[in-house]
């Protein structure tokens, strides 16, 4: 996978003003929207709140993992939002949330494209080290820096 079609620095906000949940998800659409990697800014943001009602992707750490996969989605798309401020996420650690690693993908991908993007990201995130590192980056160019280095082949 190719992490420059994935990300880049317009798809990262590192001080993101929210006070909810549905302010982020709004933020993540409108990013991918801008970046014309969306068919349907409505279709995306109703299936990250239909995921949402399905169970929380707060993962704990202070991380959330919103993601939907959509026909709205024309190509697989990651954004990075650092808030801040925390804010409830219901996360399955009940600590409030100040990361937010946004997921979109086309439905026609299947689970394969999905899936190895959410297995690659958690398997990286239960890193403290890399955790750290994403929480205090400086700057859009260290955030692609961290996300190239998930996608690595270990």
């Amino acid at each position: 996978m190719n992490v420059k079609d994935l990300i880049n620095k317009d798809l990262i906000n590192l001080n993101l003003k929210a006070k909810t949940k549905k302010d982020v998800l709004k933020e993540i659409t409108k990013m991918i929207n801008a970046d014309n990697r969306l068919n349907s800014e409505q279709l995306y943001y109703d299936k990250l709140l239909e995921r949402e009602k399905q169970f929380s992707t707060g993962v704990g750490y202070g991380i959330a993992i919103p993601h939907a996969k959509t026909d709205a989605v024309k190509m697989p798309t990651m954004v990075i939002i650092r808030l801040s401020s925390p804010i409830e996420w219901q996360s399955i650690d009940d600590k409030q949330v100040n990361l937010v690693i946004g997921l979109a993908v086309p439905e026609n991908q299947g689970d394969n494209t999905h899936l190895k993007i959410i297995s690659k990201l958690s398997m990286r995130l239960m890193e403290d080290d890399f955790r750290r590192d994403l929480m205090k980056a400086e700057n859009k160019d260290d955030i692609l820096n961290l996300i190239n280095l998930v996608f690595l082949e270990r």
